[in-house]
Formats: C-alpha cells, structure tokens, sequence
C-alpha cells in the first residue's frame, strides 16, 4: 500500500493541475480533496494505533502541495508497516461518541480497503475527464514485480 500510495501521488503530479477540482458528479468529492482525504484516514489510523494526535493537513490544490503530502503520507505508512510487526492486540481509543476499541488487525485491514476504495474514485474520475491511471500496474503483483 505504502509503494501504492507513493505511486498513485506520483502519476498525479505529472497530470495538469487542473485535476484536483475534477469530480465524477456535482456534490462528490474532487480529486483533490479525495487524495487530501488519504492523508485524514492515514493519520486517524495513526491515532488509533498509537495515540498520535492527527494535525492540519493542508487541502491538496496543487503539485506542490501534493508532493509535500507525499512526504508525510509515506510517514504515516511508515508507521502502520510497524504497526502490522506487532501482535494483534486490542486496542483502546477515543472517537467522537467516546471510548472505543479494536483489534490492531481490524485497523491495518481498513486502511488497505479504505485506500484501493479511493484509488478506485480516482481513477474513474480521472478517466471520465479524459485522463488515464493504471490502477493494474500498482497492485500487489506489480509491486512484486519491481
């Protein structure tokens, strides 16, 4: 996921900046905001893990904002490759509603989905509006591959 996210901010860098404001419907997300939304879920993972309290991120409108984000997203996914080294213990935090808990396995899996959700999103936004992103050749067996 970590090589997936690096290369998924990658291939948007060299995409016109005109992209983060493209979206798949009035009222859905642009892509903008939908790559600033990895950063969100990265450090609320982050949180759940290890008590870290998330920060500001600053909302991806342009190139260098993204590649700054790329920076602090591979940070963040620094932290849940250690996290998955761990035992599979409960964990304990606190949401919005209060206190709550987990397992650490339940949290590594979602930010797997929760991404490949997005990514998904994205490629087809990009698509509609005449772009193209490989999301084949940033799965799992091309990340063996290199």
């Amino acid at each position: 996921m970590a090589w997936s996210n690096q290369q998924i901010f990658k291939a948007l860098s060299e995409l016109p900046e005109e992209i983060y404001g493209l979206r798949a419907a009035e009222g859905e997300w642009p892509v903008g905001r939908i790559v600033t939304h990895f950063l969100n879920a990265a450090e609320w993972y982050r949180y759940i893990l290890t008590g870290i309290r998330w920060t500001e991120i600053e909302p991806i409108k342009s190139h260098a904002i993204l590649r700054a984000s790329a920076v602090k997203l591979a940070e963040m996914d620094q932290v849940l490759i250690t996290q998955s080294l761990l035992s599979d213990d409960e964990i304990t935090f606190e949401n919005e509603n209060g206190p709550d808990k987990t397992r650490r396995v339940v949290v590594l899996s979602q930010a797997l989905s929760h991404t490949a959700e997005h990514k998904g999103q994205l490629a087809t936004i990009l698509k509609m509006h005449g772009y193209h992103l490989d999301l084949d050749a940033l799965d799992h067996w091309a990340f063996v591959n290199i």
